[in-house]
């Protein structure tokens, strides 16, 4: 039966605490446990640790251990897509009143030079990652007592134990972290407590986990209801008290009270809070939930992982074949050589095979075998395909344009991006209650006056004051992201110059594409050039060009074509470089300067 706490005092006996701690840590345990399951694979996948999967040693028995990592691919590809572009704060006040409209105003610039210098950009991308391995992301608000400012952290997903119930991660009725500390850290953190008392079987070696291959104690920090807080060790209570980051007693304040007598000085007890009730500082991003239970049904890694390992298995079949063409079955008569020394034959490369008369008599061959069907292959290009399909990352988004056509790789992108921006609104609602907590923190703690420097518009540098009577009630905020990064810079530049051939982008445009320093003075030169218009001097200047482009280090004329280097590949003069480029800007080559030849 669960505890009812108290909001403004601690009133329940420590055993009966306790007692309701060990029965919520064995509830959420096998929850736990099964998350960790499915975490650990993902994270292994991620890692490229494929080779010991059961579900691959099960369905074969190649001698290759090839992985095709298309998961970190796909991950590597979303991350930095959805976290692209830093957040945005919209600061609504609480009333129309100008003094109301420019603390609001006051309050978003704070937050903005927050969100830089907490590095949240780069604390989103590591939740990003969670997201899609773990199936949930954490991250937690606090008080950071040694900098004496706001901070916020990102938890990892397998330190965290929660019931397995209600759909809402942030409305449960306790939560519990898992911290580890060393002895030392401990005696700082609670100098009153006999750390003696606790028993050895809760100092663990955690190996990978938050303190690398250090032994520490396992200490629980649990929150219950929002509004209490404990640290639990060895079954024994170290601490625990109401929500520190919640104003429970208020402040009696002075004020004007205005009636028909006239007026005076009254009292009034203000709190110092933007939430309407205790709220704990844990922050949870997560995704592809069907309402069973709090942190998502599946991760997105999850549902890839069969598609992975069908992907390895028929790499590692064209791979052992390749070795086994190379390395063929070795026939022979059996009087080419002895029994002992044909069982020194290997697949060594340039191994050197002796025995009487053996070359000249071609008493041994080697079969070559047969190569594999052109099904294997169509169906490993199906396999890939189905995975970009699942994952939502095709090569166009990846910046690898493949389609016949510049529409059939925006359409793909565009497909790709209705999948990811599923990740981004997880975000930006998790940005915003981030960004509440961290309020709620400067309501509290910013007792006198907090001067932040930012960079205002157009460069200038702006000292903004905060204190906490400068956050008004009734605020909100409004958390968005720019548009995700659709494309790296060649492939746009690619796009660009591809829907200038199609007559689709001004000049301008198309060199703002391009990063050219002066785009308008480039597109007045585009002008002149098609009208035939260029000055003496420019035409000179782009003979000067071409006859200076080093295209012919590995060509080789020839009377018929474009020459040839030595690798196969064609190689560019700048007589068809200029050719070319005249034409797709709509001129003649008759306006420009003969080409050099080479």
């Amino acid at each position: 039966m669960e505890i009812e706490l108290a909001k403004f005092e601690i009133t329940t006996k420590k055993e009966d605490f306790l007692k309701t701690f060990d029965e919520w840590l064995k509830d959420s345990q096998t929850y736990h446990d099964y998350l960790l399951n499915f975490q650990k694979i993902s994270e292994d996948y991620y890692k490229g640790n494929q080779t010991e999967r059961d579900a691959i040693r099960a369905r074969e028995t190649a001698n290759s251990d090839t992985v095709e990592n298309r998961v970190f691919e796909a991950v590597e590809t979303i991350t930095p897509i959805v976290t692209a572009k830093a957040h945005q704060f919209i600061v609504l006040p609480g009333s129309e009143a100008e003094t109301s409209v420019n603390r609001a105003n006051n309050l978003q610039k704070v937050l903005s030079r927050k969100y830089e210098t907490l590095e949240m950009q780069r604390k989103l991308e590591e939740t990003t990652r969670h997201i899609l391995l773990d199936r949930f992301g954490v991250m937690k608000w606090e008080w950071g007592y040694e900098k004496d400012d706001v901070d916020v952290r990102v938890i990892d997903p397998r330190l965290i134990l929660v019931p397995r119930m209600r759909v809402d991660p942030h409305d449960l009725p306790y939560k519990i972290e898992i911290q580890e500390y060393t002895k030392n850290e401990m005696e700082e953190y609670w100098p009153n407590y006999d750390i003696s008392k606790l028993s050895t079987e809760e100092i663990v070696d955690i190996g990978t986990t938050v303190k690398s291959r250090r032994r520490c104690y396992r200490v629980y920090e649990v929150w219950a209801h929002g509004e209490i807080v404990a640290w639990i060790c060895s079954k024994q209570l170290l601490e625990r008290k109401a929500n520190p980051y919640y104003d429970f007693k208020g402040e009696e304040k002075a004020y004007i009270k205005k009636n028909k007598n006239g007026a005076k000085l009254a009292k009034k007890l203000v709190f110092s809070n933007v939430f309407d009730r205790p709220t704990d500082p844990y922050v949870f991003f997560t995704t592809y939930n069907v309402g069973d239970e709090p942190f998502g049904s599946v991760s997105l890694v999850e549902v890839g992982i069969s598609i992975q390992d069908a992907i390895n298995v028929q790499k590692r079949k064209i791979i052992d074949n390749l070795r086994r063409m190379g390395n063929g079955q070795i026939q022979m008569d059996s009087d080419a050589m002895s029994k002992e020394e044909s069982d020194n034959i290997t697949d060594e490369v340039g191994l050197i095979i002796r025995g009487e008369g053996l070359a000249s008599q071609n008493k041994m061959k080697r079969d070559a075998g047969l190569p594999l069907p052109n099904a294997h292959f169509s169906n490993l290009t199906h396999s890939e395909a189905v995975f970009d399909n699942v994952m939502g990352v095709h090569s166009a988004t990846r910046g690898n344009a493949q389609a016949k056509t510049l529409g059939q790789d925006i359409m793909s992108r565009q497909q790709d991006f209705t999948r990811v921006d599923q990740i981004t609104r997880v975000l930006n609602r998790g940005v915003a209650r981030v960004s509440m907590g961290l309020v709620q923190l400067m309501k509290m703690f910013y007792t006198e006056i907090q001067v932040v420097k930012i960079l205002g518009e157009e460069g200038a540098v702006e000292f903004v004051r905060l204190n906490r009577d400068d956050i008004e009630d009734y605020i909100e905020i409004i958390v968005k992201s720019g548009d995700n990064l659709p494309l790296d810079k060649i492939s746009l530049r690619t796009e660009a110059v591809q829907l200038w051939q199609l007559g689709a982008l001004d000049p301008v445009t198309l060199f703002e594409r391009l990063e050219f320093p002066n785009p308008s003075k480039a597109a007045e030169r585009l002008q002149a050039w098609k009208q035939g218009q260029l000055t003496a001097e420019t035409q000179a200047k782009i003979a000067e060009i071409a006859a200076g482009a080093k295209f012919g280090a590995e060509a080789k004329a020839t009377e018929t074509g474009t020459p040839m280097g030595e690798t196969g590949r064609k190689v560019e003069t700048p007589a068809n470089v200029m050719q070319r480029a005249t034409a797709n800007l709509g001129g003649t080559v008759a306006s420009l300067p003969e080409a050099p030849k080479l």
